[in-house]
């Protein structure tokens, strides 16, 4: 099991394990990209325990480094792949 508040992981190892540790976890403890955050943490196929629902203002909060505007443009580009 990940120890997610007292280690700093690889999107590649959050990715692996995403289904054994809760997302808002991993949102308020890992620095993550847009990406990431789009394919899986706002994902609700992986949004799978109570505390997960999480929404882009969530985001924004506990990733400060992803602005809006841009988490907008990324939600807008992966709403047009599908």
């Amino acid at each position: 099991m990940l120890d997610l508040y007292n280690t700093k992981y690889d999107m590649k190892t959050l990715e692996k394990y995403i289904h054994q540790v809760k997302l808002i976890d991993i949102l308020k403890t890992q620095i993550i990209d847009i990406d990431f955050a789009v394919r899986f943490i706002l994902n609700s196929k992986y949004q799978i325990h109570e505390d997960d629902n999480i929404m882009a203002p969530d985001i924004i909060k506990y990733q400060p480094h992803i602005s809006y505007e841009d988490l907008q443009k990324a939600l807008q580009h992966d709403d047009e792949d599908e």
